[in-house]
């Protein structure tokens, strides 16, 4: 199989400092651009550049048929503060993933990140987006308290970050958490936890590298996609990459939708619960075709799927030329929101199954579908799950609007961010 195309006029890089050269027994290159977010110290910029040389070494003894190029550059204007969202930076790690070609892409910042489902966070990591945000903050041993001199600080900084480097990028190629201490998969409670992660498993590193080979082949836009019109293209581009679409479909927990977007969760069962107490709601319902219900809970799934994603800006881009890795990326977004607004809507259809069995006896349905000019006994199950069926498709609508009064920053994390650690 063909490997990728490699670039030999790119745009300028600006590098931390010269790398050491890549031995000749790696063949395959796998590009890992690394943005400096924001400013950093002397002794922040000095363990950058030992942990990016302990990873390098690190990777290529792990994966010799591979050589990895990491491609820095600074962006001191994306960091205000002390405090930062992991979201923001994904944004501009796209971006500059789409517009360099890069394979992966690590965000570093001295900032810490500001994370939702835990109280700290060492590092953001995002499937869909083929990238990771390490902050330096909390690593340093400092932070911690302890009393060091500026050499062993800047080694024991280094050597955190490279092992969340080499940890982000066992989750970005499809490796879950390990339950071991001493494993590089472990999710730390500490920083010291980072000393000790260094085991990986030969199933793990054979599954890696069977990744890393897929990753290295040509991409589609770089051979046969150039002569494919766009739609044919996107088709593809989905095809070729099915897998680690599910993949990220999954690992972003979709199922977990009507926790973690709470505006979309409330305004929904609100809606549910008005309209299992209206009387007009009921009659409404059970005079429609059964057909009629079915196709509106789709309509519904597709509606706020795409008013979801357009409101928040999930597929902007500014680079206009035609990426698998944009396509893919859109593919796991797109997949992710559906995925999440079905499992809302089942929610909210059982729990229409339950209220309304529970709190609404046939006589008084009867008496309230009085154009449907059934009695107590026509009443039947049916009936109760076509109810269930138009209140889930009209609350997940309304749902939708309260998704849209979520905060940017938080959607996207919700959406693109599979792991804190």
């Amino acid at each position: 199989m063909e490997r990728k195309v490699r670039r030999t006029t790119a745009v300028k890089q600006h590098s931390v400092r010269e790398l050491p050269p890549v031995t000749e027994a790696a063949s395959t290159e796998i590009e890992i651009g690394l943005i400096v977010a924001g400013p950093l110290d002397k002794v922040d910029r000095d363990a950058l550049h030992m942990a990016i040389t302990k990873t390098q070494l690190a990777l290529e003894k792990c994966f010799p048929n591979f050589a990895f190029r990491f491609r820095a550059i600074k962006r001191p204007e994306l960091t205000e503060g002390s405090r930062v969202e992991p979201s923001v930076l994904l944004q501009q790690a796209a971006e500059d993933r789409d517009a360099k070609h890069w394979d992966f892409v690590f965000v570093i910042t001295a900032s810490e990140l500001i994370g939702i489902y835990s109280p700290f966070c060492f590092a953001a990591i995002s499937r869909p987006l083929d990238s990771a945000v390490i902050s330096m903050s909390l690593v340093d041993p400092q932070a911690g308290g302890a009393e060091t001199v500026e050499n062993e600080r800047v080694d024991r900084i280094a050597l955190r970050v490279s092992r969340l480097m080499q940890h982000c990028l066992g989750h970005l190629l499809g490796l879950s958490r390990d339950t071991r201490p001493n494993h590089l998969l472990f999710h730390p409670a500490l920083a010291e936890d980072l000393d000790d992660m260094t085991e990986l498993d030969d199933d793990q590193i054979a599954r890696q590298t069977e990744a890393l080979s897929e990753i290295a082949d040509q991409r589609l836009e770089e051979g046969s996609g150039k002569s494919m019109s766009y739609p044919v293209f996107i088709i593809r581009a989905v095809w070729i990459n099915r897998r680690e679409i599910a993949e990220a479909i999954w690992a972003a927990r979709p199922w977990q939708f009507p926790r973690r977007l709470s505006r979309l969760t409330l305004a929904s069962v609100s809606t549910v619960t008005i309209l299992l107490m209206t009387a007009e709601s009921w009659d409404l319902a059970l005079s429609q075709p059964l057909f009629r219900v079915w196709a509106l809970a789709a309509t519904s799934l597709i509606a706020t799927t795409l008013y979801v994603i357009v409101r928040q800006q999930l597929l902007i881009r500014r680079n206009s030329n035609r990426s698998e890795q944009t396509v893919v990326t859109s593919a796991s977004a797109l997949g992710i929101v559906l995925t999440g607004m079905t499992v809302t809507w089942l929610s909210l259809f059982m729990l229409s199954i339950v209220v309304s069995s529970l709190l609404f006896d046939r006589p008084l349905i009867a008496s309230w579908a009085e154009s449907s000019d059934l009695s107590s006994r026509d009443i039947e199950v049916w009936d109760y799950l076509q109810m269930a069926g138009f209140s889930g498709s009209v609350g997940l609508l309304i749902g939708a609007l309260g998704a849209s009064f979520e905060s940017q920053n938080y959607f996207r994390h919700v959406i693109f961010v599979d792991e804190e650690i």
